[in-house]
């Protein structure tokens, strides 16, 4: 009766042997599978742009893609042979083709959720053109007629026929620098002075200044150039004054001489030059006006009897302040100078407050208070008697001969800063008190804004403005051996 149970046993064994072998029979490890690689351009390919968009895919029958590697092979440029990552499908490529043209093989491999990579990446050899790029100034400066200080503004035009032009860069240098040129991004630039010089001096002469573009590829295109005259400060190696000739007209003249007389009555020969802005006007940018006055200790700038404004005080304000406030010395003169109730200036009104030491400007009475002015009137005499300017810092007088509309009278904080008073009703509008109308003020960088707002000729009565001017080079520290 035991021999059926036995049977039903030795069944049931085998059975669950069957069954186990075959559980031992799915847990067997089978190695894991790399992914697959696909490029989306596939064998000969004819010559593309040296800008190129890839494309790829992976796939792993076992796992999961989780990134690709992929590398340039060129001898243009070795570091790309290294792989880099990337989880993206895509990516677009500026090839390096200095010399216009490359034959990089492109490679690229996925990378699986175990760290597996494609033993076989996705190749394809690339054959990539570059055409060059195209520079060429804008408004160049242009032969011994235009002249400059050693700066330059300089702007231009640029193109890349195969590229992207805002993505271009240039070198820029002048002649005796090649190589040393300055690198630059954009469409203009300021060339600073220490570019011009030669053997540590500026030298008066012809200079030439080069450009050339480089493309996104490597590729640099042909080099404009343009030649011009460059002044040096002056003759000498002592540049103590710049003369601002701002007085046009055969009958400036006179103007002229008073202070081109002084400066060569009281200035060593070769440490001052005149600028004729009538003649020559260099200036193509505030940096130009700034880098030009900071090749002399002082600027002398006179406008005569001129009621128009200053177009280049007007556009390069900026380059008056950082001049003065960097240490350097301004003298100047005109009418008009500064911007005030109604009355237009050439300079901004915010200068009265922040190098003309003064709080506001004084303002000319009118037949009501909408009519005041900041601009005051004065003539050869009032009521009959002679109009006497002084001046107590320089210890001096002048006897006012013309009638001049356009000057200014200064709210100064302190009256030690005075360079000429126009005593009390001395002024055509009604004046009961002393009104500044010169400055002198120090400024805090050691620099000087010296301002007279009446032209000096106009006051020769007494034959006293040469002796004037010549104290006012005295005042600027330039005087003496």
């Amino acid at each position: 009766m035991l021999r059926p149970a036995l049977r039903l046993l030795t069944l049931a064994l085998g059975v669950a042997c069957v069954v186990a072998a075959g559980c031992s029979a799915k847990k067997t490890l089978v190695p894991d599978l790399p992914p697959q690689t696909s490029l989306f351009v596939q064998g000969p390919v004819d010559t593309v742009n040296h800008v190129v968009h890839l494309f790829w895919f992976g796939s792993d029958v076992d796992g999961s893609v989780v990134g690709f590697e992929f590398r340039l092979i060129s001898s243009l440029a070795p570091a790309d042979t290294d792989w880099k990552f990337t989880a993206k499908l895509d990516s677009v490529f500026t090839i390096f083709t200095p010399g216009g043209f490359a034959a990089p093989r492109f490679e690229v491999r996925a990378i699986d959720n175990t760290g597996q990579r494609d033993p076989t990446p996705a190749v394809e050899d690339f054959q990539f053109s570059n055409h060059p790029p195209i520079v060429t100034f804008n408004s160049p400066r242009l032969g011994s007629r235009d002249t400059s200080f050693a700066t330059a503004t300089i702007s231009w035009t640029a193109s890349d026929p195969d590229g992207d032009a805002s993505k271009l860069t240039f070198r820029l240098w002048l002649d005796g620098n090649a190589a040393n040129p300055r690198t630059v991004i954009g469409n203009t630039f300021v060339v600073p002075t220490a570019d011009f010089l030669q053997a540590g001096a500026i030298n008066s002469g012809p200079r030439t200044l080069f450009i050339q573009a480089t493309d996104d590829g490597g590729l640099a295109g042909p080099i404009d150039q343009m030649t011009w005259f460059v002044m040096a400060p002056v003759t000498g190696n002592d540049a103590r004054l710049l003369i601002i000739d701002d007085a046009p007209g055969a009958g400036s003249l006179t103007i002229d001489t008073v202070y081109t007389n002084a400066a060569a009555r009281n200035l060593p020969a070769g440490t001052f030059r005149v600028l004729k802005l009538e003649v020559n006007q260099p200036f193509r940018s505030s940096a130009d006006m700034e880098q030009s006055f900071r090749q002399f200790k002082s600027v002398l700038w006179y406008r005569g009897i001129q009621t128009n404004l200053s177009t280049l005080l007007q556009s390069y304000p900026d380059a008056v302040a950082n001049y003065i406030s960097n240490g350097g010395k301004l003298y100047l003169e005109g009418l008009n100078l500064v911007d005030g109730q109604n009355s237009s200036g050439s300079l901004p009104n915010s200068f009265v407050s922040s190098y003309l030491g003064s709080d506001f400007l004084y303002l000319g009475p009118g037949a009501n208070p909408a009519d005041s002015t900041v601009s005051w009137s004065i003539s050869s005499a009032v009521a009959g008697k002679a109009v006497i300017l002084r001046s107590s810092l320089l210890a001096d007088s002048l006897r006012q001969q013309q009638l001049y509309v356009g000057l200014r009278g200064f709210a100064v904080r302190d009256t030690n800063n005075v360079i000429l008073w126009a005593r009390a009703g001395n002024m055509s509008q009604p004046q009961p008190f002393d009104l500044p109308i010169g400055v002198d003020i120090p400024q805090p960088g050691g620099g000087r804004l010296m301002m007279v707002s009446t032209p000096l000729r106009g006051a020769n009565g007494f034959f006293s403005v040469p002796r004037y001017v010549a104290k006012v080079l005295q005042r600027l520290g330039i005087t003496g051996p």
